[in-house]
């Protein structure tokens, strides 16, 4: 198989070689249970120690703060929500649950599921700058509110929302904050202080760690009920056998990312800026979305008016281009932009391309070249068709 352009890193990344090849060791040798006393378990101690103390340090966590590993970052969302339904809405009555009209599915799902036990999901609107504003989520709290549960940034339009601001609104109102930090985590300078959040998830197959892996970090002094019964493991937090090899792959991953923040920072910015000033040099009509807004360094969401995002996702496949339009735990981008405020038929010309360390100077200039070449023939196809 012809290896392609892979610009659809915010669905999923490559799993690094360097994590793979230290996770192996615990398939075929080092496969034991550490919650036993014996050598077989006690010997796995020093590697779960260092790859927490990785993830301790991307996070900026103190020891005093917890730790979940998780089987995916949908896992760490809903146990987010699930306990805060255990551990505050059963117990207070706040049965409000507060989300964005343009999150990904496994929050707005877990709280639509609550829905059936008599709580309330309160989606806030976008604003047209693809942002979810302080005072949007100000608005939308009550009395009963229990909980504000947001993306830290899109994935497929890379706008960063304002946490920093929406956690000091949370934090007068004595309502805990959770952030999903999958698109986030290193491509973004931060102190975790100043999110103010109460909870991160975040899933690994977005940062170069193995899928089937995740985290879900707890405040200090924050009460977070398991998701999973059955066990002691993780501090009764979740139940059931350590999966050894993941973690290992997901700390090695967490030490690489703060080793290449700088680069995609820097570099990989650079690329997607000249991507952007590519496709629209060769397709003037092109419309780069939130270009002036803050952005992750990796990610852009381009329109191509008068085309269907469908027919040029699927053009670039064919050329070996791989893009994304949504789709699994995303909404379809055109949804996104329309609750946005972007109106309809160019909301659903978009495609959202994203960039990742691995991304070369030459795929950026081939990927251009292929996709002005697509976008230029579907529009000359388009217009005989409106023609005749």
């Amino acid at each position: 198989m012809t290896k392609g352009i892979y610009l659809d890193n915010s669905t999923t990344t490559r799993p690094s070689n360097q994590s793979i090849s230290k996770m192996m060791p615990f398939f075929t040798e080092r496969w034991g249970h550490p919650s036993q006393p014996h050598q077989m378990g006690q010997t796995l101690y020093p590697a779960l120690a260092e790859s927490y103390k990785a993830l301790y340090t991307l996070l900026g966590a103190n020891e005093k703060d917890s730790f979940v590993f998780t089987s995916s970052g949908a896992e760490a969302i809903n146990h987010v929500i699930q306990s805060a339904y255990m551990d505050i809405s059963l117990s207070t009555g706040r049965n409000q649950f507060i989300t964005s009209n343009i999150d990904e599915a496994p929050g707005i799902m877990a709280i639509g599921r609550l829905e059936h036990e008599g709580c309330v999901g309160k989606m806030v609107d976008a604003d047209e700058h693809g942002k979810i504003t302080p005072q949007s989520i100000a608005d939308a709290i009550t009395p009963r509110t229990a909980l504000v549960s947001l993306d830290w940034a899109n994935g497929l339009t890379g706008v960063i929302h304002p946490v920093g601001e929406i956690a000091h609104i949370c934090e007068e109102r004595g309502i805990p904050l959770h952030i999903d930090a999958s698109h986030v985590l290193g491509k973004l300078f931060f102190e975790l202080n100043d999110t103010g959040a109460s909870f991160i998830t975040f899933n690994g197959d977005h940062l170069h760690a193995p899928k089937g892996t995740g985290g879900l970090w707890i405040k200090e002094g924050v009460k977070c009920s398991p998701f999973i019964l059955g066990g002691i493991e993780q501090g009764g937090l979740r139940a059931g056998s350590y999966n050894i090899p993941g973690l290992v792959a997901l700390g090695n991953a967490a030490t690489e990312l703060l080793d290449s923040r700088d680069l995609m920072c820097t570099e990989v910015a650079r690329l997607r800026n000249k991507l952007e000033e590519g496709i629209q040099k060769g397709f003037p009509r092109s419309v780069i979305f939130f270009k002036e807004e803050e952005r992750l360094p990796h990610i852009t969401a381009i329109g191509f008016p008068g085309i269907s995002n469908e027919a040029l996702l699927y053009a670039l496949n064919r050329k070996g281009v791989y893009a994304c339009i949504g789709g699994g735990s995303f909404q379809q981008i055109g949804l996104i932009l329309a609750g946005s405020k972007v109106p309809g038929p160019l909301a659903h010309s978009a495609i959202s391309f994203s960039l990742s360390r691995e991304t070369t100077e030459e795929e950026i200039d081939k990927a251009i070249e292929i996709t002005v070449e697509a976008a230029n023939k579907l529009s000359k196809m388009s217009a005989a068709l409106g023609a005749a």
